[in-house]
């Protein structure tokens, strides 16, 4: 006997057809991760019932779920796929804008535990949080959160399965590969040490009588935040807070011509935010958070709240 170890890990995902159901003979998409914490979640109940012995009778299994993530770092088109379930939208003419579709996928871990490996299935699975996080001289990370309806264990793989290997493209970082930073309504532009997104699906699990199982996953608003870290450099920043201006925010990440993404909110609104001094020997620093809203404007209309195109030269 083997015992697995975390760095022969493998995570996998292939796309369903049919919600909660793995495909016949799926073609797995490798993915490049950090991390995860994929979680097949048994829900249980302790009984309440009174015992002159003081012991708890029952534990009872009353349904069952998948929750957790994963983390990455982001190369280009690896997450292509998953970003249509994280923004509830379909790539069209490489741009994608959220929406409303529902893309579902089934994610499996492989453990190398010597003669016989062990996987861990989980269908049914959509995206529900997205955190990218753009900081000065790192590399851009981020997370992926889900729900999804069920889980299983195996000693082999599934009939017909196979595996594409993940791309080996380079990771993005701030540096070299972030570009084109725009912040409406702000002049002169903010030289800016940090941007954190947050997508957020409100995804909610849909519980029913009869069974362990959920009746499916609902869909909650889509809601795009976020916050800047900013040099003050001027007062035109602090106007922007104060006299809630509509304003939005640009930027392309990549180095390869045709393999750089441009992430655009088109209208959004600073919420919170000031400038502070905490200590000696240190920038003063405006730090703000934001929250994106859905915009009309742009001829094709935008009509969304947050746009990502691809293939950018």
């Amino acid at each position: 006997m083997t015992i697995a170890d975390t760095s022969g890990t493998r995570l996998a995902f292939v796309t369903e057809s049919t919600e909660g159901t793995t495909p016949s003979s799926p073609t797995f998409q490798v993915l490049r991760f950090t991390g995860e914490s994929l979680v097949g979640e048994k829900q249980t109940v302790s009984s309440n019932e009174i015992r002159s012995d003081g012991n708890v009778p029952d534990v009872t299994k009353v349904g069952k779920m998948v929750s957790g993530g994963f983390d990455f770092e982001l190369t280009y088109a690896t997450l292509d796929s998953l970003l249509e379930s994280a923004l509830l939208g379909t790539w069209s003419s490489n741009v994608l804008k959220n929406g409303r579709d529902r893309h579902a996928f089934t994610f499996e871990k492989t453990f190398e535990t010597g003669a016989t490996d062990v996987f861990r299935r989980y269908a049914g699975c959509l995206i529900n949080t997205t955190t990218l996080n753009f900081q000065a001289k790192q590399i851009v990370t981020g997370n992926m959160s889900l729900i999804g309806r069920s889980y299983s264990a195996a000693a082999a793989a599934l009939s017909g399965a196979t595996y594409t290997a993940a791309n080996t493209k380079a990771v993005m970082n701030c540096s070299s590969d972030f570009a084109s930073l725009t912040i409406g309504s702000v002049s002169p532009a903010l030289q800016v040490r940090s941007i954190r997104l947050n997508l957020n699906n409100n995804l909610r699990a849909q519980d029913k009588i009869g069974s362990d199982d959920l009746a499916g996953v609902g869909l909650g608003q889509h809601v795009v935040t976020g916050s800047i870290e900013a040099y003050l450099e001027n007062k035109a920043v602090l106007d922007l807070l104060d006299n809630h201006t509509s304003s939005s925010l640009s930027f392309t990440v990549g180095s390869v011509s045709g393999e750089k993404y441009t992430i655009n909110l088109p209208k959004l609104y600073m919420t919170a935010g000031d400038a502070q001094t905490p200590g000696n020997n240190q920038d003063v620093m405006v730090n703000m958070d934001f929250q994106a809203i859905y915009d009309t404007s742009g001829s094709p209309a935008n009509n969304a709240s947050i746009i990502i195109t691809r293939a950018v030269s």
